[in-house]
C-alpha cells in the first residue's frame, strides 16, 4: 500500500517541516502553498524524494471555491505521479499525526477498501441547510474580509437572498442528480474514489458550476461526489440530526472549533491522546512546541 499525504499550507514553514518529518518515510507528500506566501521561506521544506510543491497554486481564501481547486489540483498532481498511490489523506500544514507511523500505516491496510469519509445529506435535511441555500456570487475573487469588495459582495448576497433566490440541494448535471452532502475538509479516500472526484470535476461542467457561487465548497464538493457514487456505501451517513458538527465530521482529525479552531497546548495532550484520532489540528510553533514534544514521545513508545 502506497499513500499519499495533500497538504494545504499557507504559514508556519518551522511547523510545516516538522509535520514532514513527523510523516511515514514511505509516503509521498503533495503540498499546496498558498500563492500570496513567500516559497522562499519554505525551502527547507523541499524534498524532491518524498515532498512535491505543486506548481499550480491559488490565492486562498476561507469559503471560496478556490478550495475547491487546491483540493483537486493536489488530487491530480499525487494521481499522475509515477508512483501508484493506494490511499490519499487530505490534511492541514497545521495538523500533526497523534499515532506512531507504523498504527498509520496498519490502518491504511486494515481500511483498503473502505473510504475515511464522513457525510450528512443536506438534500434530506434543508433544514441544516440554509447557509448552503444562499447564493454566494463573486465568490472565486479572494477579496480580504472587510474591504469595499467584499463589503459589496456580501450586500449581494443579501439582496439575492431577500428576493427570494435559493439553491437548490439537487444538482442536475446532464442526465444526472446529485444530492448535496456535506462533511470535513480532512478525510481519506482510496485511489478509485480519488479518480472519480477528477473525472467528475472535468466532465461535469454544470455540475462544479453549482459549487463556484456555494458556501464552503470544501466541505462539500469530494463529499457529494462521493455520496452519489458506487462509493457511498464505502463511505460512512452519519444521522444529520445529531451530527452536525465540524468535529464529528472529521474522522481522522481532532478539532475543537468555536469561534475559531483551537490552537492546541500541552495542556491538552490527554484530551487529544485519547480521542482516538489520527491527526490533531491545530498546531502552531511557539505555541504548541512543548504538547508536539510530548506527543513524540508518546508516538515512539507506541513503536517499542
Amino acid at each position: 500500500m502506497k499513500i499519499a499525504f495533500l497538504i494545504s499550507a499557507h504559514n508556519d514553514a518551522q511547523h510545516l517541516k516538522r509535520l514532514l518529518t513527523a510523516l511515514p518515510e514511505e509516503a509521498h507528500c503533495f503540498i499546496h502553498l498558498d500563492s500570496k506566501s513567500d516559497m522562499s521561506l519554505f525551502q527547507d521544506c523541499a524534498d524532491g524524494k518524498r515532498v512535491t510543491f505543486i506548481t499550480e497554486r491559488y490565492d486562498i481564501m476561507w469559503g471560496s471555491f478556490g478550495q475547491v481547486r487546491y483540493q483537486t489540483a493536489l488530487l491530480r498532481s499525487a494521481l499522475r505521479s509515477p508512483e501508484q498511490f493506494d490511499y490519499f489523506f487530505s490534511i492541514s500544514g497545521l495538523d500533526y499525526p497523534l499515532w506512531s507511523n507504523r498504527r498509520i500505516m496498519e490502518y491504511v491496510h486494515e481500511n483498503s477498501h473502505r473510504e475515511s469519509l464522513y457525510a450528512i445529506c443536506l438534500a434530506d435535511n434543508p433544514s441544516l441547510a440554509h447557509l448552503y441555500r444562499e447564493y454566494r456570487f463573486l465568490n472565486t475573487h479572494s477579496w480580504r474580509y472587510g474591504t469595499w469588495k467584499s463589503r459589496m459582495r456580501v450586500a449581494l448576497r443579501h439582496i439575492v437572498k431577500a428576493l427570494g433566490f435559493r439553491k437548490p440541494l439537487v444538482i442536475r448535471s446532464g442526465n444526472k442528480e446529485y444530492k448535496l452532502y456535506k462533511g470535513g475538509s480532512w478525510w481519506g479516500i482510496t485511489r478509485g474514489l480519488a479518480e472519480r472526484v477528477i473525472e467528475t470535476y472535468d466532465s461535469e461542467k454544470d455540475f462544479v458550476s453549482y459549487f463556484v457561487n456555494a458556501f464552503g465548497p470544501d466541505e462539500t464538493f469530494v463529499h457529494t461526489v462521493a455520496m452519489n457514487s458506487e462509493y457511498a456505501s464505502r463511505c460512512t451517513l452519519l444521522d444529520a440530526n445529531s451530527e452536525n458538527t465540524l468535529e464529528a465530521l472529521s474522522p481522522l482529525t481532532y478539532i475543537e472549533y468555536g469561534k475559531e479552531i483551537k490552537v492546541f497546548t500541552e495542556d491538552d495532550y490527554d484530551t487529544l491522546m485519547s480521542s482516538g484520532k489520527m491527526f490533531c489540528r491545530k498546531v502552531m510553533s511557539g505555541k504548541s512546541d512543548k504538547l508536539l514534544d510530548m506527543i513524540d514521545e508518546n508516538r515512539e513508545k507506541e513503536l517499542l
